[in-house]
């Protein structure tokens, strides 16, 4: 008598980097990791109250006394190492705008960043979001191309700006200006610390827990080239749903350009399991 194998007994492996699996992995959203990522970025520095900073921070991050933050929209590159040719065959795949809004924080006597809330404009970066703990969404994320060749960038002082907004409606905007080409610095203040994650994934059943955790997060080959300083702008907007509200009236302190590359790999480290 012929029988039918039960699903539990039936080999069928799936495979992908993240949602959606099938049995090739073609669909995935996220290519193998690890990814060469780089950016091409204007970044404004601002304080906020400590209190309001919290309000954006998971348990476990304490802010700093000073409330240091930063906004970041930069244009991006992504290539997978599984698959190096894809940024010539498909650029779509390997390039994207971002932007972060984040802060300088504390896990006990660890200080590093914490990425708040980061808008981007392919579903593919998405799904990286899910996998390491960035909440992000999407959004229309632009800003200015700095082409020297532009007759417009031959004045001595010029400004670049980068814009973020969600269904119709403005996030904010930054903007920095640079006399000249800017004033040329060796690194980036502050901004060589370490990356806390949170990472959540809410359970559909109620005998399964939600996962909930703190992890830190290393970056490899992570090099910095063409920093320069110049006077930064920062405004929020009005659009709903974003809790920018929050923060309350910033004080910017800086704006910068930069170039910067890194790579992003499976080398968290958990520094909390809220479900344990």
């Amino acid at each position: 008598m012929k029988t039918t194998a039960s699903p539990a007994s039936t080999p069928r492996p799936w495979k992908g980097q993240s949602w959606p699996r099938t049995a090739t992995g073609r669909s995935s959203l996220v290519e193998p990791l690890p990814h060469h990522i780089s950016c091409d970025a204007l970044h404004v520095t601002f304080r906020a109250a400590p209190g309001a900073v919290a309000k954006l921070l998971p348990p476990g991050l304490e802010p700093l006394e000073t409330g240091e933050g930063w906004v970041m929209i930069a244009e991006m590159a992504k290539v997978s190492t599984a698959n190096p040719d894809q940024m010539w065959q498909d650029p779509s795949r390997s390039t994207y705008n971002e932007c972060v809004l984040g802060f300088y924080c504390r896990f006990g006597d660890k200080v590093g960043r914490f990425s708040a809330l980061v808008w981007v404009d392919r579903d593919w970066s998405l799904g990286m979001g899910a996998i390491f703990g960035w909440g992000k969404r999407l959004a229309v994320v632009d800003r200015t191309r700095l082409q020297a060749v532009n007759p417009a960038f031959a004045t001595p002082t010029r400004t670049l700006g980068g814009t973020v907004s969600r269904y119709g409606r403005r996030v904010l905007d930054l903007a920095v200006t640079f006399d000249g080409d800017g004033v040329p610095l060796q690194a980036l203040p502050g901004h060589a610390a370490s990356t806390f994650l949170y990472r959540y994934i809410a359970s559909p059943s109620p005998d399964v827990p939600d996962i909930e955790q703190l992890f830190e997060l290393p970056f490899t080959n992570v090099s910095m080239a063409n920093i320069r300083q110049g006077r930064g702008q920062l405004h929020f907007g009005d659009a709903e749903d974003e809790d920018l509200d929050l923060l309350g009236t910033v004080e910017v302190t800086g704006g910068y350009a930069y170039q910067r590359g890194w790579t992003t790999d499976r080398k968290a480290r958990l520094l909390r399991d809220y479900t344990a």
